[in-house]
């Protein structure tokens, strides 16, 4: 497959994933990118921001644009930031999510990152699960 567009944040909602999102039609893309990037971790990735790869189907997406980009902003540069990537790098899934999970779950700072996400309960369980 050609390279993933990955908002550096959603790195963090694949490896929290649990089949659960906003709508139907939002699952099935969710599905099929995290099936792709778990089955695939040599799969090639580029950090942007603004709408990817999984908000392609989301129901805050209206015609390319975010319609909570001030809130997805604020996790893509907090991620980058603790992570020590840049905007439009391109890498490999598999050292992405490790780089996330060394940097930022593990040192609990996934609450920093996204704690006013809807999602963040999710995460919080699965974390504390694992």
């Amino acid at each position: 497959m050609n390279k993933i567009y990955l908002r550096p944040h959603h790195g963090l909602c694949i490896q929290h994933y649990t089949g659960r999102g906003y709508d139907e039609k939002f699952t099935k893309n969710m599905d099929y990118i995290a099936g792709i990037l778990k089955n695939n971790p040599t799969q090639e990735i580029v950090l942007c921001k603004g709408v990817d790869a999984l908000c392609e189907c989301c129901p805050y997406n209206h015609e390319g644009i975010c319609l909570s980009e001030e809130k997805a902003a604020k996790y893509d540069n907090k991620c980058l930031s603790l992570a020590g990537f840049n905007e439009g790098q391109h890498l490999i899934w598999d050292l992405f999510q490790k780089t996330l999970a060394d940097e930022i779950i593990k040192k609990s700072a996934l609450k920093y990152v996204c704690g006013d996400c809807v999602w963040f309960s999710l995460c919080e369980k699965m974390n504390m699960n694992q």
